[in-house]
């Protein structure tokens, strides 16, 4: 639930932004959220198993909560690097 939410927010966000880019604001907005599920994609296969194994074993709340949830924050930071970058370029040209 609280993926999709972010996910929503990142593509209005994306969406908002295109005009200083540019883009197409469809275009763009799908992007953003492409890009914030396979970057939560690629924490959820590559992290997460490590994390877990390690949470089973301590039962400890701080790391159950980065199972959880760690997946929406790395999603959001790689989509808010990658908008901000990819609008970097763009302003200086």
């Amino acid at each position: 639930m609280l993926g999709s939410i972010a996910a929503a927010l990142v593509g209005i966000w994306f969406y908002n932004t295109a005009s200083r880019s540019g883009r197409p604001a469809i275009s763009w907005a799908v992007s953003g959220v492409v890009v914030y599920f396979l970057a939560a994609l690629f924490w959820t296969l590559a992290v997460t198993p490590g994390i877990k194994d390690a949470a089973s074993h301590s039962q400890s709340a701080s790391l159950i909560f980065i199972v959880r949830y760690a997946y929406i924050g790395f999603g959001v930071l790689v989509a808010v690097l990658l908008n901000s970058w990819l609008n970097k370029s763009s302003d200086s040209q």
